[in-house]
């Protein structure tokens, strides 16, 4: 295919997000006006049968690894764009390229690797050619693997804690984290480790193989590896010496050994990419030729799927995204860098001086689908509806709540287990062993939202103007409350969110939002929005608003230009009963009794 050697007429620009993530590749066209044009999906299940995943991975129940084919993503890009091709999608038209992939992901390539990207053959299959030999290991760590239970250990161990480790890196130490995979690949296969030439995320694996050329690590992608020391923006040596196995602890007490050690692999990682609107590159011969992209193409940084999320709403400082899917997580976008071992912080993928707070529960729609069923069985019903009306009859706050853990919990970090009680008068607890399950209706939605409120309390700013007179009314203690040993004090506690948005299959559901929504107490409103294609939007939105900043045709920031450019009618705002958030003051405080007392 000849190349396209002139830049589109602007209005007919076209700007991509892709979405790489454990099931699928996805890739998203947008207009300049961030209208959608086109989307395509490959099924690796389905449409790459050859490589015999199951859901995307490859299971090892023995030794809980959870692997990733890279030839398969290779073959996937390839495959997809030639769907594109097929269909007429008018690749003349691409102007910026970004997106997404599933965080935490590694990627190992070989000293050959930058040669055979430069010399792609846009007449062969980009898998033919880079495989095996652009790579040292032909799989991926994926984000479910839970094999390096060795590695977690001895980062807390040595770095004296997950609190101080979650300081530096934003987390405490997770199976799945690149940090501990690249630890536990030195110790079970050192000459792979070696021979390894460039460690990519699967962002800036995606981000090299559209470039023709081996690209850094975005900086906001980086966060998380438990590598990188977010508050000094740069690699930190002690984690780097862990997972080269050099640590003092190791053994190995040979500064200039430790030394060489830590600038091995700091050179292996390269550095990061800094968080702005910058293109990294433009896009590969190969793509040029074989698809008909302008040669004019430019790439910009892809970061991690939560992530690109984030950069899929108009969210503003202070905002909150929450998702209610099986399990439950909450985003914020935040200036306040207000780390915890019991969730994640990353620096802002777009905006200076930001980060992403991340907070994971297992126990979201299992739980209250559990106590649904029960409410069905008693009253012969087989739908949503009886738990709905149960809820929504439901008013403020009665004084007593439940904890449900179906499943081991992540936030509190507790074992599977149920909970209930009472807050008497002085508000001390009183445990119940069971009570009519209408009870535990509103007792499971509410416990739910109040955990959200209790740990995003701390990375909300601080309004000096709202906190006075709440001070003074206040049921909590003066000092504060203490969740997951960590004390919030009484003025983060009386924080409330600017905006809080509702995404997943539970944001379908009116009653358990309203619920949330009366909890959560925004100031600006409550909104659902139904964004099954998030990640991929993300990374187009980020394309076009780069594309913009480098023409000098906008030099907003990228939240102000979303809040200007976003189709708005995408959302639904809701209708949330108000003056309902002082009242589950005594929820948290229960909350707070209830989670004491879990084992």
């Amino acid at each position: 295919m000849t190349a396209s050697t002139t830049s589109p007429d602007e209005e007919d620009s076209l700007f991509l997000g892709f979405d790489l993530s454990t099931q699928q590749l996805k890739i998203i066209a947008t207009t300049i006006d961030l209208q959608i044009h086109s989307t395509y999906t490959l099924e690796f299940d389905s449409e790459l049968p050859q490589y015999k995943t199951t859901k995307g991975v490859y299971i090892n129940d023995d030794t809980g690894e959870i692997l990733s084919s890279v030839a398969l993503w290779i073959e996937a890009l390839d495959c997809v764009l030639t769907k594109m091709q097929k269909d007429g999608f008018p690749f003349q038209r691409v102007q910026g390229i970004s997106g997404s992939c599933q965080q935490h992901g590694s990627v190992f390539w070989s000293d050959r690797s930058g040669d055979l990207l430069t010399q792609l053959d846009p007449q062969r299959r980009l898998v033919d050619q880079l495989i095996p030999h652009a790579f040292t290991l032909q799989t991926s760590p994926n984000w479910q693997d839970h094999s390096t239970g060795l590695e977690i250990a001895k980062f807390e161990k040595y770095l004296h804690g997950a609190e101080r480790l979650a300081e530096i890196t934003g987390s405490r130490a997770h199976y799945r984290f690149t940090g501990p995979q690249i630890c536990k690949m030195a110790r079970t296969q050192p000459k792979m480790y070696h021979d390894t030439f460039k460690i990519s995320l699967v962002s800036s694996f995606l981000h090299s193989l559209l470039a023709g050329a081996l690209y850094d690590i975005d900086e906001s992608d980086a966060c998380g590896m438990n590598l990188y020391d977010i508050k000094e923006r740069q690699w930190n040596e002690e984690c780097l010496a862990i997972a080269c196995l050099s640590h003092a602890e190791d053994g190995v007490l040979d500064q200039a050994r430790r030394d060489k050690a830590v600038r091995d692999l700091k050179k292996k990682l390269g550095p990061v990419i800094k968080v702005g609107s910058s293109p990294v590159s433009t896009i590969s011969q190969y793509f040029i030729q074989r698809y008909g992209f302008p040669a004019t193409t430019q790439i910009y940084p892809f970061t991690g799927d939560n992530l690109a999320t984030i950069m899929s709403l108009p969210l503003q400082k202070d905002d909150l995204l929450i998702s209610l899917g099986t399990s439950t997580t909450v985003l914020l976008v935040t200036e306040t860098y207000r780390p915890s071992s019991s969730y994640h912080v990353f620096i802002h993928p777009t905006i200076p001086n930001a980060y992403m707070g991340m907070i994971c529960y297992c126990n979201g729609a299992l739980a209250r689908e559990k106590v649904r069923d029960l409410v069905n069985a008693k009253y012969h019903s087989s739908s949503w509806d009886k738990f709905n009306q149960i809820l929504s009859d439901s008013e403020g706050f009665d004084d007593q709540l439940g904890v449900y853990l179906p499943l081991g919990e992540i936030v509190p970090n507790k074992k599977q287990q149920t909970i209930r009680g009472k807050l008497t008068g002085k508000n001390q607890l009183e445990l119940v062993d069971s009570w009519d399950i209408d009870a535990d209706v509103s007792s499971i939605v509410e416990s739910q939202a109040l955990s959200c409120r209790a740990r995003a309390a701390p990375m909300l700013s601080i309004r000096d103007s709202t906190t006075a007179a709440a001070r003074s009314s206040s049921v909590y203690p003066e000092s504060g409350l203490m969740f997951d040993e960590k004390l919030i004090p009484l003025a983060n506690l009386q924080q409330r969110p600017n905006k809080v948005y509702y995404v997943g299959g539970g944001s379908r559901n009116l009653a358990i939002v309203s619920k949330f929504g009366e909890i959560l107490g925004s100031i600006k409103g409550d909104f659902k929005c139904e964004n099954p294609n998030a990640c991929a939007l993300g990374g187009a939105f980020k394309a076009v608003w780069s594309h913009q900043y480098l023409l000098n045709e906008s030099k907003l920031g990228f939240d102000e230009f979303l809040k200007l450019k976003y189709d708005y009618s995408q959302l639904e705002q809701l209708a949330i009963k108000q003056g309902q958030w002082e009242g589950y003051e005594r929820g948290m405080v229960l909350l707070n009794e209830l989670e004491k007392a879990l084992v």
